[in-house]
This record gives structure tokens, sequence and C-alpha cells, in this order.
């Protein structure tokens, strides 16, 4: 038969485990919502600065299309430039998944007369 000793080893194993668990399932939140966007910005128009910090870029959405339109790694709408250029916003309604890695921000230039929205998540 069990001592009080051998239930509480048990009692003492299974919260272990459980703790274990718990940890495991946080870091795969964590993995999982840099993948599906934790953030979004919606309906832009104009040069936006999203973000200043380092991320990635999960999904542009084209509302409304028009040629031309860019999106930045860059920390301000006056540091974008093509040398910094990560994605060019297609000429058609529909969403793309994008997933590219930001290192300095995120600035969204759309083409006049466009509608954009991401989706976007911040690194820790």
């Amino acid at each position: 038969m069990a001592g009080v000793d051998d239930l509480v080893t048990v009692q003492k194993n299974g919260v272990t485990a459980v703790n274990s668990l718990v940890q495991e399932l946080i870091n795969f939140k964590t993995a999982y919502s840099n993948f599906v966007g934790s953030s979004s910005s919606t309906g832009i128009t104009g040069d936006t600065a999203i973000v200043a910090s380092s991320g990635r870029l999960v999904t542009v959405s084209v509302i409304t299309a028009a040629a031309g339109g860019k999106i930045y790694d860059s920390a301000t709408v006056s540091g974008a430039s093509d040398d910094n250029a990560i994605y060019t916003i297609p000429n058609s309604t529909g969403a793309v998944a994008v997933n590219f890695p930001f290192t300095n921000g995120l600035v969204v230039k759309p083409a006049s007369s466009s509608v954009v929205s991401i989706s976007y998540s911040e690194d820790a």
C-alpha cells in the first residue's frame, strides 16, 4: 500500500507536468501569433508609420486597388525609400499572406486612392 510520501511524490510530479504543459502552450501561443498577426491596421489610405520596432508583416489586404504603393522596413515615413522597401502592394483587391520580417519599423505608403489593411506582429 502506498504511503503518504508516495502520494505526495505523485502529486508533485503531476504539478510539475502541468506546469511544463502550460509553459509549452505559452511558447506555442507566442510563435502562433507571430505567424497570424497579433495586431492590425485597417483602412490605410495615405503614408502611415505603423510601428517603430521589429516584427513580422503577416498579411496585406487590398480593399481598393490602384497601381503603385509599397511597404517599408522603416520607423518613419520620411525614412521610407526604395532601399528599404519590403513589399509592393498589388494592383488588385484581395488578401495576400506575406509573412516577412522587418527590423526598424513598418511604414505603409499605398498608391493614391488605394485602401489597404495589414496584420503584423511585433517582436517581444
